[in-house]
């Protein structure tokens, strides 16, 4: 799998022009220690932020007391970007890659800043393919908001017109916290997400009163995907719709889990899945729903009940692009932010 991951990754980065040698020759610091400047001239600003590490969504809607947590991003702005538009990029298992930055290049190009929030370094998480556990999903949820939260107070930037694009566990994440139950208890009352976008999202838990407007939602998934449920995401889609006139889905033909990526396609052995899950429901609370009886779980006893479910395994998965499938992503992804984001 090396040899066929190192490759893939060099093209990507081709598209960086590290600002010192040591950038150059330390691909391995921290994306926020990283110099960046796109070969179209714009150039990351590192940004930290406050987040937290809930365990559950209950905390982050009862607002309980979380530890909290700095965390690291880049801004990149570019000249003439529409004034006060910025959209928070959010990656998935395996953290921020070359990939992600070639979407933000491409974003930049359009003329839309660009937010690329680092989720795993200050945690000491290399990655979470094989051990989804490290790392609660209601922290990635809570990590957008208040990656979108710091935004909203930078000079130039308009809080009503921040969108996010996430992919897989970062899919999940934007997804997550474009309900209005998360929302209001990290924003405030009257706040939300502008637009989000999810690629090859993890679509296997989501609220039961799927409340997203005025969020603009939209999903971009792969027909053969086989790490996470295509059909999970049409359910979850279609609940967001009958209180949200604004989400749309679009399925790719023969596109696999991260399509919208430059590597060619590859199996990834050991990943954590879930294939024939049914949805996990969250109530207005923040409490998982027993599949079986709607009565909701204890917070403590929901690590033990969903590993009980026994529906989790380990296997190998494919990933990776076809020729024309990143360029389509990228291509839908850009036109939803211009006209999602647009004054």
């Amino acid at each position: 799998m090396k040899k066929m991951i190192i490759p893939a990754l060099a093209l990507a980065v081709s598209v960086l022009v590290p600002l010192t040698s040591n950038a150059q020759q330390s691909p391995s610091l921290p994306f926020a220690q990283r110099q960046v400047k796109f070969e179209n001239g714009v150039m990351g600003k590192p940004l930290t932020f406050e987040s937290a590490n809930p365990r559950n969504f209950e905390e982050i809607i009862g607002k309980a007391a979380m530890r909290s947590i700095k965390l690291d991003g880049q801004l990149f702005v570019p000249t003439g970007a529409v004034p006060g538009a910025v959209v928070i990029l959010c990656p998935g298992s395996g953290g921020v890659s070359p990939d992600h930055l070639k979407h933000a290049q491409e974003l930049t190009s359009a003329g839309l800043a660009v937010y690329v929030l680092d989720p795993f370094a200050a945690r000491g998480i290399k990655d979470t393919i094989s051990d989804q556990g490290q790392l609660t999903w209601a922290a990635s949820a809570y990590d957008v908001l208040a990656a979108a939260r710091m935004l909203a107070t930078q000079p130039g930037i308009d809080g009503q017109r921040i969108g996010a694009v996430g992919y897989s566990r970062g899919g999940a994440a934007v997804l997550l916290a474009a309900y209005q139950q998360m929302a209001r208890a990290v924003l405030g009352e009257g706040k939300s997400l502008k637009a989000v976008l999810a690629g090859w999202r993890v679509c296997d838990r989501q609220f039961e009163h799927a409340i997203t407007a005025p969020t603009v939602v939209r999903f971009l998934v792969g027909d053969s995907d086989n790490w996470v449920s295509p059909v999970q995401c049409q359910g979850q889609a279609a609940a967001m719709r009958a209180n949200n006139p604004e989400v749309s889905i679009r399925f790719f033909k023969g596109a696999h889990h991260g399509f919208g990526y430059y590597y060619p396609l590859q199996k990834i052995p050991n990943a954590m899945k879930s294939p024939n899950q049914p949805i996990l429901y969250i109530n207005d609370q923040g409490a998982y729903l027993d599949l079986y009886t709607g009565q909701p779980i204890p917070a403590a006893l929901n690590a033990a009940y969903i590993r009980g479910l026994g529906w989790t395994e380990r296997g190998t998965v494919t990933t990776g692009t076809k020729p024309g499938q990143s360029e389509a992503f990228v291509d839908d992804m850009i036109g939803f932010f211009k006209v999602q984001l647009k004054p």
